[in-house]
């Protein structure tokens, strides 16, 4: 009777202990991946995540609405005038210019996830992921990629080093995996966000996805799969050549454009209200004023914020012409302050979070997940938060953004 037993007793003395097998997350992020980009593709990973997890298409960013600023507030769960990164390019009075870095040393305060999972004991993995490396301190995870864009991985085969991680030994298995991926944002940029390629590009990512989703499925191990993105995305047609503008009005100020905002650094601070009032005739952007910055900003009052950001409305948007082909930089200086550009974009973003279009994608399945729920809207700096808590551990330090209860199984 005793040896009969004897297997029974074991079942149940294992069962509390595979229970309590510790939670592993996977965070993968595409870029540009607006809601408006479903229309048309076939989805099958995705539709698959909705109807037995939780999703929602009001994944909101802060402003402006473009890559770097999302991405590090997404990574920290802080606003940017908390952690520092104001837009892709802008002045620090002590270090210089900031232009698209994923540079963990750039941050004023904060923590990226991976950096309050690796304080708490917890192995992360960074996959060209924002702070995953510092110029200072080195790896900022155990498993850190910082790849130069040319140099990243097409998204399948990024897929593939997330699955690698997921298939190692417990010993070495990150318990927090963060990928970022290029998605669709490139192609729908030049192309268009209706397009036959942007279409191509989301069933790419859906594929990426599957490959990641087959893997959580077949691991002995509870884990969250959570897929998102930095921002939306819209149709624009008209570039505002600020350079131009600036000259014609005899204004002194360096101009530093991206998506569809432009910050002025001004010198002489006399000049700031001046100028803010001849821009202020324009009809095509508005005239943003350090100190007065509406609530949506998020953006504080900190050396890297300019005196002034102009803010274009759509369907306008606002390029450096340093940053244009070299067959187009001409008109920064020759052309008009209002140019015709559906030549050479198509789609873009920058805009307030609340305009139409800019908020993106987020779904959620696997241990810990609640299911089939549509979550109405949720935060960029909710992530944060809410990854912490699915692993057990505390939010970095410190955090602006809340847990989603929604998101997460009662």
């Amino acid at each position: 009777m005793r040896r009969l037993l004897s297997p029974v007793v074991l079942l149940a003395l294992a069962a509390p202990a595979l229970a309590a097998a510790p939670r592993t997350v996977v965070v993968l992020l595409f870029d540009g991946f607006a809601p408006s980009m479903f229309a048309g593709a076939n989805t099958p990973a995705l539709d698959r995540m909705r109807r037995e997890g939780a999703w929602t298409n009001r994944f909101v960013p802060p402003f402006p609405t473009i890559s770097l600023i999302s991405g590090m507030t997404i990574s920290t769960g802080c606003w940017p005038e908390h952690h520092g990164v104001v837009t892709n390019i802008f002045l620090d009075p002590v270090r210089g210019r900031y232009d698209h870095s994923r540079d963990a040393d750039w941050l004023t305060g904060c923590e990226h996830m991976h950096q309050a999972a690796e304080r708490q004991g917890v192995r992360s993995a960074a996959l060209d992921w924002y702070g995953a490396m510092s110029t200072s301190k080195g790896a900022q995870a155990t498993v850190a990629r910082d790849r130069k864009w040319e140099e990243m991985p097409d998204d399948l085969a990024k897929a593939d080093e997330v699955v690698a991680l997921l298939n190692l030994p417990d010993a070495e298995r990150p318990r927090l995996i963060l990928a970022y991926f290029k998605g669709p944002d490139g192609v729908a940029h030049r192309k268009g966000i209706g397009a036959e390629e942007t279409r191509a590009a989301v069933e790419h990512t859906d594929a990426a996805v599957a490959k990641v989703q087959r893997a959580v499925e077949s691991a002995p191990f509870p884990v969250a799969l959570i897929v998102t993105t930095d921002h939306g995305m819209r149709y624009v047609s008209h570039i505002v050549n600020v350079r131009k503008i600036l000259a014609n009005h005899q204004i002194k100020a360096e101009p530093l454009s991206t998506g569809t905002t432009s910050f002025l650094y001004f010198e002489n601070e006399a000049d700031v209200a001046p100028a803010a009032e001849k821009l202020a005739d324009y009809e095509e952007f508005e005239v943003l004023r350090k100190g007065a910055l509406p609530g949506y900003a998020h953006l504080g009052d900190g050396a890297r914020v300019p005196q002034l950001i102009l803010s274009a409305k759509p369907p306008y948007f606002i390029e450096d012409p340093a940053l244009w082909p070299p067959s187009l930089k001409w008109l920064g200086t020759y052309g008009p302050e209002i140019m015709w550009a559906r030549l050479s974009l198509k789609a873009s973003h920058g805009y307030p979070p609340q305009e139409e279009g800019m908020a993106g994608i987020l779904y959620a399945s696997g241990d810990g997940i609640a299911k089939g729920r549509e979550v109405r809207e949720m935060n960029a700096v909710d992530l944060h938060p809410t990854v912490m808590s699915l692993l057990g551990v505390e939010p970095g330090r410190p955090v602006d953004g809340t847990v989603a209860r929604e998101l997460l199984a009662e």
